[in-house]
């Protein structure tokens, strides 16, 4: 048989034991917090009918998007990202939901991009939305979620950025951009920190604009909340007022917020305020990122379910997580190693393994008699902190010797105090 090489595509991963811990660490987390401010778990499915998923994002969404045909000839693709998704999940099953909504998703989605740092192919999503409210109390408790899950990771220093996408269209259409043409000038000013206000007035200059420094000069906000603000008082700012006035309630502080009216978020569902969060010990660009959707139900439904939410870029915040040295624990749930002294010792160790487990101390048994030397360095590279060890003189005795890997200091009790010697010792409480 011809040898398969065993690789991986591009922008795909493998994770071992170890980083698995730490993401369902990290996970947790998220999902928790998600569950304090009320939002139950929801799921859709990986394949999807591919007009679904096509059409919602703009053209450079769906060129990112997986679309394929399967063997029956129809058209299916893999989801780009959880909104489109929930949006046609509330228009399917919105009558058996107490609305508003505020459901939260953690999957995977898939996007046919270069890969690079903090950029793959398949990756999880954690998503909150809340969907049937318009009010404005929706966004500012988005923003203290935010805040809380962060805080929560340890990761400090974060901003928000927030823009307002009626704002934006008004400024644009008062600078002559038509209504059928918003969303391309969007979609070039969202591409402006990867290439630069040269090339995006070039690109602005192919589709009929001369005067592409002169709107991302009018939209540029100014060096404070206040002084943008007061810029822009000629449109109407109530939006970003309000916002900003129930967030004083959620104790999320203004220097949290930043008004961003360059902020565009290239997909072309946004109707509302939009977000973006960034973290000064990152250099790989947004970590979460969202905002108000008034019409994408009613592409499914036709009803009026105004929606809103973020997506936190979960293999970013690992990156971060990373970065900022924040990872605790090894690579095993284990926190007890029970080894196999030999053959005759085989029964004994089964059992001193089942009392661990009733116990509910997380336990492993090594599988086969091997040398002590042999099961210690399987502990060792598992991270393992202790290992019991029976040999024929703790046997007699009716004790156990318990080795601490981590100094190499051991300590002999009688069995029947192992599981609260164990219990108490600190490694149980990491």
């Amino acid at each position: 048989m011809k040898k398969i090489q065993p690789i991986i595509l591009k922008g795909t991963r493998d994770f071992l034991p170890a980083e698995m811990m730490r993401r369902n660490a990290a996970m947790e987390i998220i999902r928790k917090t998600f569950e304090q401010f009320g939002y139950s778990q929801i799921e859709t499915p990986i394949l999807s009918p591919a007009e679904t998923i096509l059409g919602k994002y703009g053209k450079e969404g769906d060129r990112l998007t997986y679309a394929f045909k399967d063997r029956g000839g129809r058209r299916i693709a893999l989801p780009y990202d959880l909104t489109v998704p929930f949006a046609r999940y509330v228009a399917l099953n919105y009558q058996k939901l107490a609305l508003p909504f505020k459901r939260y998703q953690i999957q995977r989605v898939w996007r046919a991009e270069k890969p690079q740092k903090g950029r793959l192919r398949e990756f999880y999503q954690c998503d909150i939305d809340i969907i049937g409210s318009k009010s404005l109390i929706c966004e500012a408790e988005i923003a203290k979620i935010i805040i809380d899950v962060f805080s929560r990771l340890g990761i400090p220093d974060i901003i928000i950025k927030v823009n307002s996408r009626r704002l934006m269209d008004m400024v644009l259409r008062s600078l002559n951009v038509s209504l059928d043409k918003i969303n391309s000038v969007i979609h070039i000013i969202d591409k402006i920190a990867k290439i630069g206000d040269k090339a995006a007035a070039a690109e602005l200059h192919k589709i009929g604009f001369q005067n592409g420094q002169k709107i991302f000069q009018t939209l540029r906000p100014e060096g404070t909340n206040k002084s943008t603000l007061a810029k822009f008082l000629r449109y109407d700012v109530s939006e970003l007022e309000e916002f900003f006035s129930y967030c004083q309630k959620f104790e999320v502080l203004d220097a949290s917020l930043q008004i961003d009216t360059m902020l565009a978020r290239g997909l072309d569902y946004y109707t509302g305020l939009i977000f973006e969060v960034v973290s000064q010990d990152a250099d790989f660009g947004t970590i979460c990122a969202g905002g108000r959707y008034d019409n994408l139900c009613g592409m499914f439904c036709g009803k009026d379910f105004s929606g809103i939410g973020v997506s936190f870029g979960f293999e970013r915040i690992m990156l971060l997580l990373e970065k900022l040295n924040l990872f605790r624990g090894g690579s095993s749930s284990s926190k007890v190693l029970v080894a196999i002294f030999d053959k005759n010792s085989i029964k004994d160790s089964l059992e001193i393994y089942n009392t661990l487990i009733k116990a509910k101390v997380p336990a492993e048994i090594y599988l086969e008699p091997a040398k002590l030397a042999k099961q210690f360095k399987f502990a060792d590279k598992k991270q393992i902190p202790f290992v019991v060890i029976q040999g024929p003189e703790e046997r007699e005795k009716n004790e156990i010797t318990i080795k601490r890997m981590q100094s190499g200091k051991q300590k002999t009790i009688p069995i029947n105090q192992m599981v609260i010697y164990l219990s108490n010792e600190r490694d149980f409480l990491v």
